[in-house]
């Protein structure tokens, strides 16, 4: 059993009677489908099965969130499932050996990256791998985004939150078009990373910065919370700005550091998203049943 398995385990283990106190109350709120309260919280059970120890990991991942305030967890809760079942287009079709994910991940690379940062926060980059746009898609695009948060959240905390770097070298005029003409589904990515999740962007970094990404980031500005604004950081092709907010030690080779290489984190992650599959792609685990 992994570190980081172990210490939600004690999480667990030590909230016990929060875990409890807040399956009373979900299971008393009208918009979550009966069938998904009744599944989704079995914390009276002596034998904890392997499925309802996954969904205690993610509840404690919202009262740990909300430092232990049950109050403000069940706020956070009922945004989240609100935001979810009114714009489930994001958050269901998540199977990500489906052909229409296979052709996204030979448009961008997708990596979550095994080391910290010196403040705690997870890494995770989006790379445009070459000009051809042709399998690029921008929903499916922030759609795996979604389903590493969630995945990441059942192996390992993200509370503390997490560092997006999101590569641009080859973007082009295509891939602009591409997230102009999808740009209400960034805007509801936006939406929900501003105060709808339990994944915090503490700092969002763009590479190779371009005026397709200026622009793209204007118009998605009345959007960001004030939190996410003042994260943002863009930078030109050197990586030397980008290395004063984050350790070479935790970056890949492709980023000037000397973690790996982009290659290898991006098979890590697959992995992890493949082996997490059956349950990320069960909409019963995310509040997504019809009543």
């Amino acid at each position: 059993m992994s570190d980081s398995t172990e210490s939600l385990e004690k999480l667990i283990e030590n909230n016990f009677d929060k875990l409890n106190k807040l399956e009373i109350w979900i299971a008393a709120q009208k918009h979550i489908p009966k069938n998904i309260r009744k599944l989704y919280f079995i914390i009276k059970s002596i034998w904890i099965t392997f499925h309802n120890f996954l969904a205690r990991i993610v509840l404690i991942q919202y009262i740990k969130f909300c430092d232990y305030d049950l109050e403000e967890t069940k706020k956070l809760i009922d945004g989240n499932v609100k935001f979810r079942i009114k714009n489930k287009y994001l958050f269901t079709n998540r199977d990500i050996d489906s052909e229409d994910f296979r052709k996204l991940i030979t448009s961008i690379h997708f990596a979550r990256f095994p080391k910290l940062s010196k403040e705690g926060y997870a890494i995770e980059s989006a790379r445009v791998v070459n000009q051809n746009a042709s399998n690029f898609n921008m929903k499916d695009a922030l759609k795996l985004a979604i389903i590493s948060h969630d995945t990441h959240a059942l192996i390992g905390s993200n509370n503390k939150g997490i560092i997006q770097i999101y590569d641009a070298s080859e973007f082009t005029f295509k891939h602009f078009i591409k997230v102009v003409s999808n740009i209400q589904a960034a805007i509801h990515y936006t939406q929900y990373g501003s105060g709808l999740t339990y994944v915090q962007p503490k700092q969002v970094h763009f590479l190779s910065c371009s005026t397709f990404i200026s622009k793209i980031i204007s118009m998605l500005k009345p959007f960001f919370s004030k939190e996410i604004m003042e994260s943002i950081h863009c930078h030109s092709s050197s990586f030397e700005t980008l290395h004063k907010f984050i350790d070479k030690e935790c970056l890949p080779i492709e980023f000037g550091g000397n973690n790996g290489t982009l290659e290898e984190h991006m098979k890590n992650t697959l992995w992890n998203l493949q082996n997490n599959r059956d349950y990320i792609n069960n909409d019963e685990n995310f509040f997504l049943l019809d009543k």
